[in-house]
C-alpha cells in the first residue's frame, strides 16, 4: 500500500519528481489542480499535468428565496492536496537537512585547515629549532 492513496489513485507514481502544484477554478462547478514535476534531462513525460474535479451543489438556507446554492470542493480533491502537503513538508525538510549537513561540511573543512596550519607552523618551529 502507498502512503499517498489519492495521488496513486490519480495515476501518480513518481512522488518524488513532484515539484510544486497549483489549484484554480473554472467557474463555479470545476476545481482543476495542476501538479509540476521536476523532470530528468531529456525525459520525455510532461513537465506538468492538470486534473480536473467537478464541485457538488448543495442548497443552504438564505437569499431571497431563502435557499442558496453552494459548490462545494471534492472530498478527494482535498485529500490529494493533503497529500500533496505532506510531500512538500518531506521534501523541506530534506532540503533543510541537506543545507544543514554542508554547513557542518563547511564548518570541519575551516576547522580542518586552521588545525593543518597549526601543526605545519610547529613543524616549522622544531626545523628552525634542529638548525
Amino acid at each position: 500500500m502507498t502512503d499517498f492513496p489519492a495521488l496513486t489513485e490519480m495515476g501518480i507514481k513518481r512522488f518524488d519528481e513532484i515539484s510544486q502544484y497549483a489549484l484554480y477554478s473554472e467557474g463555479q462547478t470545476t476545481d482543476v489542480l495542476k501538479i509540476y514535476y521536476k523532470r530528468a534531462k531529456g525525459s520525455f513525460l510532461p513537465q506538468s499535468r492538470k486534473y480536473r474535479f467537478g464541485r457538488s451543489i448543495k442548497m443552504v438556507p438564505g437569499g431571497r428565496d431563502g435557499r442558496t446554492e453552494m459548490h462545494e470542493i471534492s472530498p478527494f480533491l482535498q485529500r490529494a492536496i493533503g497529500e500533496l502537503d505532506v510531500l512538500s513538508t518531506r521534501r523541506k525538510s530534506k532540503v533543510d537537512e541537506k543545507a544543514r549537513l554542508l554547513a557542518d561540511i563547511d564548518n570541519l573543512e575551516r576547522v580542518f585547515k586552521t588545525t593543518m596550519g597549526e601543526i605545519r607552523a610547529k613543524i616549522d618551529n622544531l626545523e628552525k629549532g634542529s638548525q
